[in-house]
Order: C-alpha cells, then sequence, then structure tokens
C-alpha cells in the first residue's frame, strides 16, 4: 500500500526550483493538479475496493460474510442441504405416515426404514442461500452477486423466509 501513496501538492514542491517557489505560483499549480488529485483519490477507493472483492471466495463463511456486507443484513443464510440432514430428526417411516423420529444422525444409530425422506435425499441444489422478505425485491442481484463468486458447475436456489 504505500507504493501507491504520494503527495501531489509535495511532488509540485520538490519539483519546482527554489527560486519559484512562491506562494502565486504553487497555487497555480496547485490548481493544475487538481484533475490529478481527483483521479487518484478515485483510483485509491478503487483500489480498496477490489482489494476488498479479492478475498471473497465460494467458501460458504466467507460468501455468507460478503452477502451480508453487500445487502446490509445479518439475517442472509447459506446453508447446504447436508448440513440440515445431519442436524434433524430422522424418519423411520414413509411420508405421509406417522412419523416416528429417531435421534440425531450424528449418534451412530441403527436405521429401521431409511433415514431420510425422498425429497431431502434428492437434492437438486449444492446450498441454498436464504433472504428475508425484505430482500425479495434484490433476488436478481444476490443471485448475480453469489454467482459472481462460486464455481460455474455448482447449482444453488435463493429461498425467502
Amino acid at each position: 500500500m504505500k507504493n501507491f501513496r504520494f503527495d501531489i501538492d509535495k511532488m509540485i514542491r520538490w519539483l519546482l526550483p527554489y527560486f519559484l517557489v512562491k506562494p502565486i505560483q504553487l497555487a497555480w499549480l496547485q490548481a493544475l493538479f487538481t484533475p490529478l488529485k481527483t483521479l487518484y483519490v478515485s483510483f485509491m477507493g478503487f483500489r480498496t475496493l477490489q482489494l476488498k472483492n479479492a478475498t471473497i471466495n465460494s467458501e460458504k463463511e466467507r460468501l455468507q460474510t460478503a452477502l451480508r456486507d453487500q445487502f446490509a443484513d445479518d439475517t442472509i443464510y447459506i446453508f447446504h442441504p447436508d448440513d440440515y440432514l445431519d442436524q434433524a430428526f430422522i424418519y423411520l417411516e414413509r411420508e405421509g405416515a406417522t412419523p416416528e423420529f429417531d435421534y440425531l444422525a450424528i449418534e451412530n444409530h441403527v436405521p429401521v426404514d431409511y433415514d431420510f425422506t425422498e425429497a431431502e435425499y434428492n437434492s437438486q441444489f449444492d446450498f441454498i442461500v436464504r433472504i428475508p422478505a425484505s430482500l425479495a425485491g434484490s433476488t436478481q442481484a444476490i443471485y448475480a452477486y453469489v454467482k459472481k463468486y462460486i464455481f460455474s458447475s455448482i447449482t444453488f436456489t435463493i429461498e425467502t423466509f
């Protein structure tokens, strides 16, 4: 970051011969370099933004934090369907019947029938982005933002709650 910092006013004083350093001459040269100062400030803002964007990747936690920062909402949540299955109670009978619950999959139980419903097993998406209803109008912007940072083969969906 040090390489990109310089003071234009100081450079004017250094490059101007000592016998020409007068208040009117300095003011005139500083007025001439005002567009350069404006471009420098714009460049530094752009550089900061690009350095921030360079840290975003397709990892769940980093992408979730970036989404929360970009859209100013701390209730945005990304989860994988597999995470949900590991934490959910397990159905031991078929769908439509009165479900009997077993304990969590983490507790090394022996399944009687199967561990999940058919809809949970056939996940069509690699992850799901849950957004609040207040951001429902920004769904396309959120989709484009997430698509920018993930691999092309990964599929996802956006759900509102």
